[in-house]
């Protein structure tokens, strides 16, 4: 009887121990972890940083731009050293760039901070 009882007080908290454990994942460099498809804060749509440096951002949540009527809409990603990406919107010989401070590199969120606002990325 006794052993019974000790059993039934040991399943629920074997439940308890194992339903409590996180899955932690740690993340790669934020180099690597970029690459794929990213949710922008409550924004609908998504970016999508390629492998070769390309960004796909065709809703213009990260950076757009204009100049003299002509659409910068090739856009570019690169990583700076100290943590920055550096965001690059271009049509021929005319761009304009970004740059964002890398201040949370989880496996499914990143968070970039430029003076006074965070954007961050949630993977999609």
């Amino acid at each position: 009887m006794t052993i019974r009882f000790g059993l039934l007080l040991l399943i629920p908290a074997l439940l308890l121990v194992t339903s409590c454990q996180k899955d932690t994942c740690d993340a790669p460099p934020v180099g690597q972890n970029i690459v794929g498809t990213w949710k922008v804060d409550s924004q609908s749509g998504s970016v999508v940083f390629q492998a070769d440096g390309t960004l796909l951002d065709p809703n213009d949540l990260l950076i757009d731009g204009s100049v003299n009527g002509m659409v910068l809409d090739q856009k570019s990603w690169m990583l700076i050293p100290g943590d920055y990406l550096l965001l690059r919107a271009e049509n021929g010989s005319t761009s304009l760039e970004s740059e964002f401070y890398i201040s949370r590199n989880d496996c499914n969120r990143i968070s970039l901070e430029v003076p006074f606002v965070t954007v961050d990325l949630r993977r999609k």
